[in-house]
């Protein structure tokens, strides 16, 4: 413990942001035997396979050279069954797919065991300059040219091991991108092209494009690797000049970082590494558009340092001068928090809605991966999951308030059509029975969370949002006082007399107070976001986590009943949970969605006693 005499003299600054981390960077790793540009590819860092891609210039002509990487160097393997001068690759060094072709396109699709090429099952329709993301047995191909006329596609095509099957198309066709080569089938993300620049980014969902924050600098034909939410994307061409920048992607952001040794465009597609801290470039060209360009054999590690410290979050102090007391340490009154996880639930589900505390709760209804409206009912006692009686009616984005064996489930989607729902059931600890319905139907609103089967509120919801607000006594519903401004899928967070709504559609950062006779605007969240959790005790202490901006977040913030202090992070980043609030102190999420639909579940506490400042 630091007393007055020892940091009298100190300089005391808090915490804005994480550390900066060490510098990124590329280097050098072993040649490959035959330069080339336009190969395709698999694996990861240190372990990679490249094959295919035009090998000689004037006429260009393709290869069927294949070789394998162990992290230090490139060794001949055997050939592809046919030449290819344009390819792309997904999966490891000993479970690869490869496809596509320069003109004329192609449709043949061979699979790599290990030690040899086969045929496998051609695709619908031959294609050519596309991007290919996943494994030997559960990938994607999108965009790209098509035989015939040469029209560039917007056509996403799944393939399950057995066969390829058409999904929904990208929102710009386009040509010459790259992915995220370690993606899944059910979460990547592909940027750039069209020619003679770009830079769109969509990402994937498992089953539609959404576009996000594009790339700083447009160029085609590039490398790519990494995840959904951790990316690399290095090289390319634009319309003047071969480019040696890799921009690395935070599920959210796109940020310049260290330049490839070697200017590079239409090097390898696939095997790009793991993340947006560890990828590899191998092969490619550096002269875009001419006719004779310069192959390149050279192979590019890139990798980021740690940090050396643990993350930090606002709130912490840094102490300098004065004496020898010196670092990060936890201020006075300002909670930290952590997550830590919990047992899954029996169903995974999203927009599904909770009541209760940490360790007495109840999870009913939400969304399968199949878009079904689950009626299922599951009740946590504080160690495991029971499953319960089911609603009489199955039901995403309802409100809910009260505890796991008293409770009210509100409002929500109903099949068919997504209509909206006024219906009310109520628990008694074993069964639902249908009472009082809302005096206007909605979903995705707010509702007093820590309110009782005799005493609650929801307001606002629906899409465009509203500002109703309706009070219930435990038989019937009265409209009282508007929000502010109405939404849907904000936070909730209090009871009857004294709640808070913060957060909702668009992203908003708007906060707004219950007195139980008004809303009254107060200080608004740092992190704007919408379908996010909460939990609290009442318009004075309270928190949210997790959300919606692009993205799932991971960010948590605290409300002191003045101010919004952000504090440590969920370990999954998530939205649409089923959020069993609990107090300020304590609470769980449970589900949810991610880049898919999940299960796991994690469990909120936080200490808001005055804590001693520490010093690492």
């Amino acid at each position: 413990m630091a007393t007055y005499k020892e940091i009298k003299g100190v300089t005391i600054q808090t915490l804005d942001e994480d550390p900066v981390t060490a510098g990124a960077s590329w280097s050098s790793g072993g040649n490959l035997n035959q330069a080339r540009m336009g190969m395709g590819g698999a694996g990861i860092q240190t372990a990679a396979l490249g094959f295919g891609g035009i090998a000689t210039n004037a006429p260009a002509a393709g290869t069927a050279n294949t070789e394998s990487y162990d992290g230090s160097s490139w060794t001949e393997v055997n050939n592809l069954s046919n030449d290819r001068e344009i390819t792309v690759g997904v999966g490891l060094y000993t479970a690869a797919l490869c496809m596509g072709n320069d003109p004329p396109y192609t449709a043949t699709v061979e699979s790599w065991d290990g030690t040899n090429w086969t045929s496998g099952t051609n695709l619908p329709a031959p294609r050519g300059y596309g991007a290919a993301f996943g494994t030997q047995t559960a990938a994607i191909y999108t965009g790209g040219y098509t035989d015939g006329d040469g029209s560039v596609s917007g056509s996403t095509l799944y393939w399950n091991g057995s066969s390829w099957a058409e999904q929904n198309n990208l929102n710009t066709t386009r040509a010459f991108l790259s992915s995220s080569t370690n993606g899944t089938y059910t979460a990547a993300i592909v940027a750039g092209g069209p020619l003679p620049g770009g830079s769109p980014v969509e990402s994937w969902d498992g089953t539609s494009w959404t576009e996000v924050n594009e790339l700083n600098t447009a160029r085609v034909s590039a490398g790519g690797g990494g995840t959904q939410t951790s990316g690399l994307y290095f090289g390319g061409f634009n319309p003047t000049a071969t480019s040696a920048l890799t921009e690395t992607w935070d599920g959210t952001n796109w940020t310049e970082s260290g330049d490839l040794s070697t200017a590079r465009g239409q090097n390898n597609k696939g095997g790009g590494g793991a993340t947006n801290t560890a990828g590899i470039a191998y092969g490619g060209a550096n002269a875009p558009g001419s006719t004779t360009p310069t192959f390149v054999t050279s192979t590019e590690e890139f990798s980021e340092p740690p940090t050396t410290q643990a993350k930090l979050v606002e709130g912490m102090l840094f102490l300098s001068g004065g004496t020898s007391l010196k670092g990060f340490g936890r201020a006075a009154g300002v909670p930290a928090g952590t997550w830590a996880s919990g047992t899954d639930i029996n169903t995974a589900r999203d927009s599904s809605t909770g009541v209760g505390t940490a360790t007495a709760n109840l999870v009913s209804g939400g969304n399968s991966p199949s878009n079904n409206y689950y009626t299922l009912t599951e009740q946590w006692n504080g160690s495991s999951w029971t499953e319960k009686n089911d609603l009489n009616v199955g039901r995403r984005y309802a409100q809910g308030n009260g505890s796991s064996t008293s409770a009210l489930f509100v409002g929500g989607v109903v099949p068919p059509g997504n209509t909206n729902s006024a219906l009310n059931e109520q628990w008694d600890g074993s069964s639902w029975t249908e009472t009082g319905d809302l005096n206007t139907a909605r979903r995705a609103g707010f509702s007093s969370q820590k309110g009782t089967v005799t005493a609650t509120i929801v307001a606002s919801g629906n899409h465009p949002g509203i500002g109703n607000t309706e009070s219930w006594n435990g038989s019937s519903w009265t409209e009282v006082a508007d929000v502010n401004t109405g939404r849907e899928a904000g936070s909730d967070i209090g009871i009857q007399t004294s709640a808070m709504f913060a957060g909702g559609a668009g992203n908003i950062t708007n906060n707004e107070i219950w007195d139980g006779t008004s809303w009254t605007e107060s200080a608004e969240i740092n992190t704007g976001r919408h379908y996010v959790g909460s939990g609290g005790n009442d318009s004075t202490l309270g928190f949210i986590g997790g959300g919606n901006t692009t993205t799932a977040v991971a960010n948590t913030e605290v409300w002191n009943g003045s101010s919004w202090t952000e504090v440590a992070d969920m370990a999954t980043a998530r939205f649409m949970a089923g959020q069993t609030g609990g107090s300020a102190p304590s609470g769980m999420f449970a589900g949810g969605y991610t880049t898919t639909v999940v299960a796991t579940t994690e469990e909120w506490t936080v200490d808001n006693a005055l804590s001693t400042v520490t010093v690492s």
